[in-house]
């Protein structure tokens, strides 16, 4: 009697653990693989630094809660700078020639817009992914102040 139990609770189990193991799998082509969700991630949280860069007006570019922290502009140009040292595709020495430049919103606009074009070019070819997720975790804190200072000079923050 305990050997035909036996079977039994084998049987069943060759049979429900593949069955059940397939319901919590997605088929493989439609599974986005990691360099396009990273990709997706980069594009999130730029899009709101972008949109929060063209939505300041430029006489708040030079605004910083406390004497402290970097100016709206430095902000914009630190993560400027970030991307031009992420995206790079080489190795290259962290430079931040745009936050120690003019940090007006005409002027970083351009570099902004030119720094992404580097980016999109880095998540498309995904070759090089550990920069690439530095990056968007970076950009993703720096986004953080961004709200803080866009909620201080009593902005909406793109994400809301």
């Amino acid at each position: 009697m305990q050997l035909k139990k036996l079977r039994i609770l084998v049987i069943a189990c060759c049979l429900l653990v593949p069955a059940a193991s397939s319901f919590g799998q997605t088929a493989p082509d439609k599974t986005p693989d990691v360099a396009t969700e990273l990709r997706n991630g980069f594009n999130e949280v730029n899009g709101w630094v972008t949109k929060a860069a063209e939505m300041v007006p430029a006489e708040k570019y030079n605004y910083k809660p406390v004497d402290t922290v970097r100016t709206f502009g430095q902000l914009i140009a630190h993560i400027t700078d970030s991307y031009n040292y992420f995206c790079a595709g080489t190795k290259v020495e962290w430079s931040d020639a745009v936050e120690k430049g003019a940090t007006d919103k005409d002027t970083l606009l351009p570099k902004l817009k030119e720094a992404v074009g580097r980016c999109n070019t880095a998540y498309t070819s995904g070759t090089q992914l550990r920069p690439l997720f530095t990056n968007v975790g970076h950009t993703s804190l720096h986004y953080g102040n961004i709200i803080t200072y866009m909620r201080m000079m009593g902005l909406k923050p793109p994400s809301s």
